[in-house]
C-alpha cells in the first residue's frame, strides 16, 4: 500500500510541479511524512532522507515539463542561463547548511519547510485577489537588462532549494515577475528550466552526505517509486500551463499547500 500511495503521490507532484514550474517537493515531502511517518522506529527524524529522494525526483520530473515549455517557446534562454549559474552556487550553500540540522534539530528543518509552504499559500492568495496577473515586459527588454537582478533571483532560489530539498520555483516564479518583470507563463517555464539545470547537483550533494543521517539506499528506493509517475504527470502539467486558467490552478494549489504545511508541523 505504501508503494502504491507513493506512485499516486508522484503523479500529483509531477502534475503540479510541471504546471507551476516549482518542482514536486511541495507534494512529495508532506506525502512521505503522511505515508511513512516523520520518524523511523527508533524515533529518528527522516526528513533528510525524504529531501534526498525528492531532489532526485525533482530533476527527473521537471525534464518532461521543460520539453513542453520549450515546445511552446516559453523559456527565455538568456534569463535561464544567468539564473542557473547563480542558483548552482546557491544549491551548494543550501545543502551544506541543511546538514547543520541533524539529530533532534532535524525537526526544525521540517518546520522550516512548513513555514515555506505557508509563504507559498499567502503569495498565491495575494495573486488571486490582486486582480489581473502582471503582464510583464517583452522578452528582448528582460534579456537585455542588467545581469545582477537575474543573480538576485537565482541565488536565493538555489539556497532555498538546497536547504529545504525543494525545486525552488515557489520562490523563483514570483521573483521573476516582480524583479525581472516577466510574464507569468514565461516565469513558470524559465523556472522549470532552471530547476532542471540545478536539481541534479542538489541531489548528488544531498545523497552523498546521507551517510551520517540515513541510508542512501532508502532514498533511492523512494525516488524509484515516485519518479516514473511524476515524469508522466510533469509532461501533462507542462502542457496544461499554457491552457488552464491560472486562478483555478492557484486555488487548488492553496488548498494543497495548507494541508502540506499542517503535515510538516504535525509530523
Amino acid at each position: 500500500m505504501e508503494y502504491a500511495a507513493l506512485c499516486i503521490t508522484g503523479i500529483l507532484a509531477g502534475l503540479l510541479g510541471g504546471l507551476l514550474g516549482i518542482g514536486g517537493s511541495s507534494i512529495m515531502l508532506p506525502a512521505m511524512v503522511l505515508i511513512l511517518g516523520s520518524r523511523d522506529t527508533a524515533g529518528k527524524e527522516q526528513i533528510h532522507q525524504y529531501m534526498a529522494a525528492a531532489m532526485i525526483v525533482n530533476f527527473l520530473l521537471i525534464i518532461p515539463a521543460v520539453t513542453a515549455h520549450i515546445k511552446n517557446k516559453a523559456v527565455w534562454p538568456k534569463v535561464w542561463g544567468f539564473l542557473s549559474v547563480a542558483a548552482l552556487v546557491g544549491v551548494i550553500i543550501g545543502v551544506q547548511v541543511s546538514f547543520l540540522f541533524t539529530g533532534k534539530a532535524a525537526m526544525y528543518l521540517r518546520w522550516s519547510v512548513g513555514l515555506f509552504f505557508i509563504y507559498v499559500v499567502f503569495h498565491n492568495i495575494w495573486r488571486i485577489f490582486n486582480g489581473r496577473e502582471l503582464e510583464g515586459l517583452p522578452k528582448q527588454n528582460v534579456e537585455a537588462s542588467s545581469v545582477w537582478p537575474k543573480f538576485i533571483v537565482g541565488l536565493p532560489m538555489g539556497i532555498v532549494a538546497g536547504l529545504l530539498g525543494i525545486g525552488g520555483g515557489s520562490l523563483a516564479v514570483p521573483a521573476q515577475q516582480i524583479i525581472l518583470k516577466m510574464p507569468l507563463r514565461n516565469a513558470i517555464a524559465t523556472s522549470a528550466a532552471t530547476i532542471a539545470s540545478i536539481s541534479w547537483l542538489g541531489a548528488i550533494l544531498k545523497n552523498g552526505q546521507l551517510g551520517e543521517n540515513g541510508t542512501i539506499t532508502r532514498s533511492l528506493i523512494l525516488a524509484g517509486c515516485l519518479a516514473p509517475t511524476a515524469m508522466i504527470g510533469s509532461y501533462v502539467g507542462g502542457h496544461l500551463t499554457h491552457k488552464l486558467p491560472i486562478k483555478i490552478v492557484r486555488a487548488a494549489f492553496i488548498i494543497l499547500m495548507l494541508f502540506s504545511a499542517w503535515k510538516m508541523f504535525s509530523g
